[in-house]
C-alpha cells in the first residue's frame, strides 16, 4: 500500500460489493438461528473472518415480514434480508469486502436452496472506480 500524509492511501485498496438478489417458493431464512449458522458458514467458505458474530432478527411488520440479517468480517460484511410474505419469497444478500473472494462459491451457497431465480452484480466500489461519480467536498454535500 502506499502512504501519503502519513496514512495508507485508499487508492490501493480494493473493495469488492457482490449482491445476489433469489426468489423460493419458500425461503430457507425463516428462523433467526439457521440464518446466523448459515451466514457463518458461508464466512468461513469463501475465507473470511468473522469480526462480529452474525445476528438475525426477524420482522412481523405487514409487508416486510422476514428476517434480516448481519455479519461484520474482519474485510468489512455480509448483509442477508428476505421476505417470506412476498410471492414468490425474495432474498437479497450483500458481501462486500476489501479482500478477493469467489462469487461462485457464495451464488452455489444458495443455490442449494433451489432458487426459482439467482441473479448477481459484481460492483468495484474501490476510488478509482468512482470516477463518474458526482462528488462533493467536505461540507458541500
Amino acid at each position: 500500500m502506499t502512504k501519503k500524509y502519513g496514512v495508507t492511501s485508499c487508492m490501493t485498496v480494493k473493495h469488492r460489493h457482490f449482491m445476489v438478489i433469489a426468489t423460493f417458493k419458500e425461503t430457507p431464512f425463516i428462523s433467526e438461528k439457521f440464518t446466523n449458522e448459515w451466514i457463518g458458514e458461508l464466512v468461513e467458505d469463501i475465507d473470511m473472518e468473522v469480526l462480529n458474530e452474525p445476528c438475525s432478527v426477524h420482522c412481523d411488520k405487514k409487508g416486510n415480514e422476514g428476517i434480516s440479517s448481519f455479519c461484520l468480517i474482519t474485510t468489512s460484511h455480509i448483509s442477508l434480508h428476505s421476505w417470506e410474505a412476498l410471492e414468490p419469497n425474495l432474498v437479497q444478500l450483500d458481501v462486500y469486502s476489501c479482500k478477493e473472494f469467489d462469487t461462485e462459491i457464495v451464488l452455489n451457497k444458495l443455490r442449494e436452496f433451489g432458487p426459482i431465480t439467482i441473479g448477481s452484480k459484481f460492483l468495484n466500489r474501490s476510488i478509482r472506480a468512482t470516477r463518474g461519480w458526482i462528488m462533493f467536498e467536505d461540507g458541500m454535500g
